[in-house]
């Protein structure tokens, strides 16, 4: 038998302190590695979920990593990792990163997992295939840590990757955030902060020094800081002070306004050197990287500079990431961009500019050239100044190519201004559509409605409708691709007539259209009710038949014929008194036509047009009938049971199935429909119409010895609404 781990300390005494932090550079893609696997920890990859969960495998991890069986201990290293890993290649990204952490350390593999392990045990996670005696442990000696929240979980896991870069200032952040709480639990967070106390002590000494320093004094001290500290802001500042060139010298890096409010920065190449540009500005806490700026090149862009700010920018010489020497730094440029987004649109003898301006942006100078086709009579220069806005109007010009130079005015520090470089775009006046100066809607002889009217010559005629109360008004310019879908079911000078499928009220435009311009026209009002919905009739007692359907949309009325007999109702009575017809036992035929709307003015304009609508059909078939009453015995002094009901069917149509018939049982309150209760007894319509008077014991259910309690039955499936249903009297549902 293998000896567990403390077996001659005991467990206890053997356990010593356990991590808070990872403290491994891998461990951010460890985890996504992980997560993509399903694994809650990293060490559930050593081992097969089956033997796991048996106990034929588990893992080992106080007296270092291994893998255990229940007669043999054997401890995991970079070797043993990868072999698992070439046998596993569900888990290979797992076992490969675990064995790269081993090579660094042997003793962190042992710190990573212990890390992922606490967490879980202490919210009380089983099946992690880890050794029983250690996980019991752990358990425990969880529940005495410090507990991470997700900010210092995200600043414990930060600090091995921020160390690796050498972001000291930001591994002095995260150590303040975990707090000293954790910083005494934990004895090598405690040594790295004591560490990092000494470096950080240094550099501010250093710092100190450089600043009563010569300038290649001062340059060594902080490039002395940035190579222990590469994220010292105050070595960088110093650094770019020594490079900046004296009042009146060519800046060594160029940096020019650019295209799209971006800034282009150039200096002298020096084959084989790296660069790292930084951008500064007044405002800002840090100077911060251009995007993008790295390599050996010597020219960058800054695509997105502070708008309005005088910016500097320095280029680093840099060796593995270290500046090697002062930077080379830019005059300071204020950053004026160019408007964005200029649009021109055109309509009947007229440009129309429009553009997006920039922040501090506080003047617009507009220069309008043309006819680009050459000189005449029409060509002329426009010249015109805009505060604040974004948007022009040209008026008064002849058909033909149009250029527009556009120029921005910011304002300086000095109370001048500085133009921006500017932006050109050319633009055509183009001929445009006639316009339609009346439309009318006439209902057809067979039903729908037909669309005529006057203009729109050599035009395309559209109709279309438009958000309530949006509608353009007649002679306004549009764009085509702007336009409303047309109405698929309108055609302006179609002779048949056409109706919508659903109820339609409201506003038809007409829009006349060449090309990508739009003239918008008059409009009509219609009325279309909507058509009656999914018809069906219920027959009742002595020849009524009550119909029932889904109440057409928009109309006010409905007009019900048969043969022998007509019924005009509105929406209110059929809502509180429903549509009942005296059509007798036999099978009829009724029609439902939706009525049109009474012609109406619309607020003095013309009176909105009523568009007519076919009717839909029903067929009531033969009066059907199903009976149903409940048989008692006396159980006690006063009390009656119902044992058995007895169903009669009659009437019914032999070719149609009849419905089923459900007996539902509830406490206290009578049933309302099928689903409001307990389903006792089912017949089926088969069973119904094979026998026209049948008993059906009731099943033995205790809830019928205990009253109070109700019973009713209901008819269920097609062609349930065309049977009637005759219920006993309600004292004979009622059990009490």
């Amino acid at each position: 038998m293998r000896r567990g781990f403390g077996e001659q300390l005991g467990l206890p005494g053997a356990l010593g302190s356990l991590p808070l932090a990872p403290l491994a550079r891998e461990y951010k893609e460890l985890t996504e590695s992980q997560l993509a696997a399903g694994l809650r920890y990293a060490g559930e990859a050593l081992t097969v979920a089956q033997e796991a969960s048996s106990g034929e495998a588990f893992v080992s991890v106080l007296d270092g990593v291994a893998l255990c069986t229940p007669r043999r201990r054997r401890l995991v290293d970079e070797a043993a990792l990868l072999s698992l890993a070439d046998a596993r290649p569900s888990h290979a990204p797992v076992l490969r990163l675990l064995a790269g952490i081993r090579r660094h350390d042997p003793a962190l593999l042992r710190r990573v997992l212990l890390y992922q392990l606490l967490p879980l045990l202490r919210q009380g996670a089983t099946g992690l295939g880890l050794d029983p005696a250690e996980a019991g442990l752990l358990a425990k000696a969880a529940r005495t840590l410090p507990v991470l929240d997700d900010r210092r979980r995200a600043a414990a896991e930060a600090l091995a990757p921020l160390w690796s870069r050498r972001r000291l200032r930001a591994c002095a952040r995260a150590v303040a955030a975990l707090g000293p709480d954790v910083l005494r639990a934990d004895p090598r967070l405690a040594d790295l902060d004591a560490r990092l106390r000494r470096l950080l002590d240094d550099c501010d000494r250093t710092l100190a020094a450089a600043a009563g320093a010569g300038p290649d004094r001062a340059e060594a001290h902080y490039l002395r800081v940035l190579s222990v500290a590469s994220d010292d802001d105050g070595a960088v500042r110093g650094l770019v002070r020594l490079g900046t060139p004296p009042s009146g010298d060519r800046a060594p890096l160029e940096a020019r306004p650019a295209d799209g409010g971006r800034v282009a920065l150039s200096w002298p190449a020096r084959p084989g050197t790296h660069w790292r540009v930084l951008r500064d500005a007044p405002g800002h806490d840090r100077p911060v990287p251009v995007p993008g700026a790295t390599g050996t090149a010597s020219t960058a862009v800054d695509a997105d500079p502070p708008v309005g700010l005088r910016v500097r920018y320095a280029a680093f010489p840099v060796r593995d990431g270290r500046p090697t020497g002062a930077p080379l730094v830019s005059d300071p440029l204020l950053v004026a961009p160019d408007a964005e987004e200029l649009v021109l649109d055109d309509g009947p003898g007229r440009i129309t500019a429009r553009w997006r301006r920039p922040r501090n942006a506080c003047t617009a100078v507009l220069t309008l050239t043309g006819p680009a086709t050459g000189p005449g009579p029409g060509a002329a220069t426009v010249r015109h100044s805009a505060d604040r806005t974004g948007e022009h109007v040209f008026t008064g010009l002849e058909p033909g190519g149009y250029t527009l130079l556009l120029t921005l005015r910011h304002p300086s520090p000095d109370g001048g201004t500085v133009d921006s470089p500017g932006v050109r775009r050319t633009g055509t006046v183009h001929p445009w559509p006639r316009p339609l100066t009346a439309l009318t809607a006439a209902p057809g002889p067979d039903g729908g409605v037909r669309f005529t009217g006057h203009g729109g010559e050599g035009s395309e005629v559209r109709l279309v409708t438009w958000p309530e109360g949006t509608a353009p008004a007649p002679g306004t310019e549009l764009r085509t691709a702007a336009l409303p879908a047309p109405l698929p079911w309108a055609r302006y000078g179609d002779p048949g007539g056409a109706t919508p499928d659903e109820a339609f009220t409201g506003l038809v435009s007409a829009v006349t259209v060449l090309g990508e311009r739009a003239l918008a026209g008059p409009g009509v009002r219609l009325d279309v009710p909507g058509p009656v919905g999914a018809p069906r009739a219920v027959r009742e007692a002595g020849g009524q038949v009550r119909l029932l359907f889904d109440w057409p949309a928009g109309a006010g009325a409905v007009h019900a014929a048969w043969d022998g007999g007509e019924l005009r109702i509105s929406r209110s009575r059929y809502v509180r008194e429903g549509l009942r017809l005296p059509l007798g036992p036999g099978p009829r035929h009724v029609t439902l036509r939706p009525l049109v709307p009474e012609a109406r003015p619309d607020g003095g304009a013309a009176a909105t047009v009523g568009v007519p609508r076919a009717p839909a059909g029903v067929d009531v078939p033969g009066e059907a009938v199903v009976r149903y009453r409940l048989l008692t015995r006396r159980r006690g002094l006063h009390r009656r049971v119902p044992y058995a009901v007895e169903v009669s069917a009659h009437g019914h149509d032999p070719d149609v199935p009849l419905p089923a018939l459900v007996l539902v049982h509830r406490d206290t309150v009578r049933p309302r429909h099928a689903e409001d209760g307990t389903v006792l007894l089912r017949i089926d319509g088969a069973a119904l119409a094979a026998a026209p008077l049948q008993t059906r014991e009731l099943p033995p259910a205790p809830d019928l010895s205990r009253p109070p309690y109700a019973l009713r039955a209901f008819l269920l499936g097609d062609g349930a609404g065309a049977v009637r249903l005759e219920e006993p009297a309600l004292t004979t549902l009622v059990v009490r």
